[in-house]
């Protein structure tokens, strides 16, 4: 199934290398999946398992990543899937692939964007085109091996928690062909992210994770670049969503030829200063009573030197407490002028900084309880809706039961 973004039917030309490449062995799968149905027994349905992937400009190799992807999902055990893909204004062939690709496979919707939108965008759309009970973010680039999915849907599962993130920097993960700009740069953004959201998640920016689908669709995003994945943990922290972590490779050998082939922008200062402000949700308090007190110490240490400096020189002075008070602050000034400006100038700051962290936590405990009574006012709101809807069903039901007790009987 296609979907554009306008609402239209995408009407696109399918190239004919691409169809001739996927028909045989699509074939053979749709001739399978025929034969599997016709033999099975009834069963209890399996939960459906969602899996989006954002893409842009991935033509190279979308492909074969999208064929293997296919194949892993067919074969996992226990789960029913469905595969949307996120054309998120691809500049080359990426969206004709998808189309072709999804033309000639069950269980898989293209979403076409008409511009660039970022991944934040494209994740939300995907999102909220599921209708699994699991769903999961995925790559296009398949820089994390499909089998994660299998384990992290599990550990969904088996944990109780409402996201599971596919982390390289826990114990036991790993990374490979990372360039080390790219990888400090992310390890110490995510070290960050860590601690001022005072979690055990050590990847809070990975993209790559699972959802429990009905808790993921219900929340409020708005971010539309990378940050989405901080807004998610901060946003399931404040519904005290339970969040767990599995162990993961993240592999960029397949990167190189890529990048070889065409220009590839990492966007890492502009992707990092975002997700370190980011880090400003979890906790403000700290970005304004840190520096406070580093200020507050330096006007205190200041503040006591000037103080020994005033008695010093008030001993060596006659007359009154006051003369000798007014002498010694005057030899103070002579001798250290600047101590003045920097004990005055940073007290000041240092006491605005504190006030402004004070108002800070204060409006980050207002948006929360904010965000918490609109999230809880939704559900109920939905579970209204679901139960006006099961009441008007069985309300026809009991309706078509009369008209055939009345038809069977026509004298009572």
């Amino acid at each position: 199934m296609i979907v554009d973004d306008l609402g239209h039917d995408a009407d696109r030309d399918v190239d004919a290398d691409v169809n001739a490449a996927d028909a045989h062995a699509t074939d053979v799968a749709d001739v399978a999946d025929v034969a599997d149905a016709s033999s099975a027994e009834p069963a209890i349905e399996l939960p459906l398992l969602s899996v989006v992937v954002p893409a842009y400009n991935e033509a190279l190799m979308l492909l074969p990543n999208m064929t293997r992807l296919y194949e892993y999902l067919r074969g996992l055990d226990g789960y029913r899937f469905e595969l949307i893909i996120v054309n998120d204004g691809s500049s080359d062939e990426t969206g004709e692939i998808a189309d072709a690709f999804a033309a000639r496979r069950a269980h898989v919707r293209v979403l076409h964007h008409k511009i660039n939108f970022r991944i934040g965008q494209a994740l939300r759309w995907g999102f909220a085109e599921t209708i699994g009970d699991y769903v999961v973010a995925f790559d296009a680039d398949l820089s994390y091996e499909p089998e994660h999915i299998g384990r992290m849907v599990e550990a969904v599962r088996e944990q109780h928690v409402r996201i599971v993130v596919a982390s390289p920097y826990m114990d036991g993960g790993r990374t490979t062909a990372i360039p080390w700009t790219r990888k400090f740069m992310s390890q110490s953004v995510n070290r960050l992210l860590s601690a001022s959201s005072q979690s055990h998640v050590r990847t809070v920016t990975g993209m790559v994770r699972a959802y429990d689908g009905p808790f993921l669709r219900s929340l409020s995003l708005k971010s539309m670049g990378p940050e989405i994945n901080t807004e998610i943990l901060y946003k399931a922290q404040i519904m005290r969503a339970r969040v767990a972590e599995v162990p993961a490779h993240l592999d960029w050998s397949a990167q190189s030829e890529r990048m070889q082939m065409r220009k590839v922008n990492l966007r890492v200062s502009a992707t990092s200063k975002l997700q370190i402000f980011a880090s400003f949700l979890f906790r403000p308090i700290v970005f304004f009573v840190a520096p406070g007190l580093v200020l507050l110490t330096i006007s205190l240490w200041s503040i006591a030197s000037l103080a020994v400096t005033v008695l010093n020189a008030a001993g060596k002075t006659g007359g009154n407490i006051n003369t000798r008070l007014t002498d010694a602050f005057a030899v103070a000034w002579r001798e250290r002028p600047q101590t003045f400006v920097i004990a005055g100038f940073s007290f000041v700051v240092a006491v605005q900084l504190l006030s402004l962290g004070l108002l800070a936590v204060q409006a980050k405990r207002y948006f929360e309880e904010l965000y918490f009574a609109g999230h809880e006012h939704n559900a109920a709101y939905r579970r209204r809706q679901s139960i006006e809807a099961f009441r008007e069903v069985i309300e026809d039901e009991q309706a078509l039961l009369a008209a055939d007790a009345l038809a069977d009987h026509p004298g009572s």
